[in-house]
């Protein structure tokens, strides 16, 4: 089973964090908002009722300024009570619009100091209005049961618009997720279809929208090329299988024939063929075994290990030449049960590129514990070489694809003067091939 996130839940879950925070962040600025509107009632009513007096006091200097149960007057400052005279001595606490507060403000439904409105007047005297909310509010609470009902309708009508919004949101998100994702989902399951060697990939579907078509076209294009790309490299191990391995039965039996001839033993120059006809036998079997997508498991053996690196050893001796290599052996005699061909041919591999670019000098070979140990020195590689790696690229890489494939383990450890090739045998546990790339 696939795990993952749906891309419908997250589309759906976006939109909807997004229409949550904006109505998060409106409902916080909701009572921030309502606090100006009242400051501003505040200060808009007793503006007006300043210059209502004014305009009659400056047709009627006797007019008495303004003094009900919401606001008090006085033409100057002698007149205010001495209260009010201190806190305009005070700096204000807040200046909104035409008035000023004194006093705690953080809220302004519990503030309980003094709205101050100064207005200058035609004859420079100056109005000074103060509300008296303060003092009537020590005798309790004035009941306002209309406005309170009306403010508590209002706020109702909000808490029904933010359903209004969040509902038919909802509902238009999850319709839109739904058109958008599932031909998304059509697209998924035809993709997943595409794994199995029997689908037709030419009958893919068809969607409203252009990008999912384009897409399916090329996916359906790449699917064709893949196949087709399979069907020549079944075509090629078919062919190899039985052409490559007829090729090379005919060189060893006629080589074989000429051994006859010759009394058993072979010149130098058809002992190098006889190798070479062998080690490219050898190689076929192996390649073709590992181009099987589902390989049954190499048969294992049991041999001593002892024996098969000697006659390696003998096998490719001719690469020391003229060189002057101390081969020095510590293996152990423990059995081993293991691919005799595929263990022959990666030893043999590491085996020939370290006796072909090896110096002079001592040459080690190490066996314990199922684990062989190969480390020769290597001479000093100029600035001019394209490659330090003394013939083991290509080579590694098969023999990586090939050790992953049973379970074993490589590790090449370069150094100044020395390479060091580290085989870890173990049961077959096969394994997926790695790419070129990563070695």
């Amino acid at each position: 089973m696939r795990k993952g996130l749906s891309l419908k839940w997250v589309i759906s879950g976006s939109l909807l964090l997004v229409i949550a925070m904006v109505l998060i962040i409106y409902n916080q600025l909701l009572p921030a908002y309502t606090e100006h509107g009242l400051r501003y009632t505040d200060s808009e009513a007793m503006e007006e009722e300043a210059q209502l007096f004014a305009r009659h006091y400056q047709q009627d200097p006797t007019t008495p300024p303004p003094d009900n149960d919401f606001v008090k007057s006085a033409l100057s400052k002698e007149a205010l009570p001495k209260n009010i005279r201190d806190l305009l001595e005070t700096t204000p606490s807040m200046a909104f619009g035409a008035v000023q507060y004194f006093g705690d403000v953080d809220s302004y439904d519990d503030y309980a100091g003094t709205v101050v409105l100064i207005h200058p007047l035609y004859d420079g005297k100056t109005l000074y209005m103060y509300d008296t909310r303060h003092d009537y509010e020590k005798d309790g609470e004035v009941e306002t049961p209309l406005s309170d009902a009306y403010l508590e309708h209002e706020l109702s009508m909000v808490s029904l618009i933010s359903l209004a919004v969040f509902i038919p949101a909802l509902i238009i998100i999850a319709l839109l997720a739904w058109w958008v994702v599932r031909p998304l989902g059509r697209l998924t399951q035809w993709s997943a279809s595409l794994e199995s060697a029997s689908a037709p990939a030419d009958q893919r579907p068809h969607f409203i929208f252009r990008e999912f078509n384009l897409l399916a076209d090329s996916l359906n294009h790449s699917v064709q090329q893949v196949k087709a790309a399979s069907l020549r490299e079944e075509r090629l191990l078919r062919y190899a299988s039985h052409e490559l391995r007829t090729s090379l039965a005919v060189l060893k039996a006629n080589v074989e024939l000429l051994a006859v001839q010759a009394g058993g033993e072979l010149p130098p120059p058809l002992q190098r063929i006889e190798r070479s006809v062998l080690n490219m036998q050898r190689i076929a079997e192996t390649l073709l075994w590992m181009s099987r997508e589902s390989p049954e498991a190499l048969p294992e053996e049991a041999f001593d290990m002892r024996q098969l690196l000697n006659e390696l050893i003998q096998e490719h001796r001719y690469l020391i030449g003229k060189r002057k290599i101390e081969l020095i052996l510590h293996i152990s005699d423990e059995p081993c049960r293991l691919p005799l061909t595929a263990c022959r041919i990666v030893v043999g591999n590491f085996l020939r590129n370290a006796l072909q670019y090896s110096d002079d000098g001592s040459f080690q070979i190490t066996f314990d514990q199922l684990q062989l140990r190969i480390v020769n020195r290597i001479r000093t590689p100029q600035k001019h070489q394209e490659s330090a790696d003394f013939g083991y690229g290509l080579g590694l890489v098969l023999m990586r694809q090939l050790c992953a494939k049973l379970g074993w383990h490589i590790e090449v450890v370069s150094e100044k003067n020395r390479f060091t090739v580290i085989l870890k045998l173990s049961a077959q546990t096969p394994q997926q091939l790695p790419d070129a790339t990563d070695t």
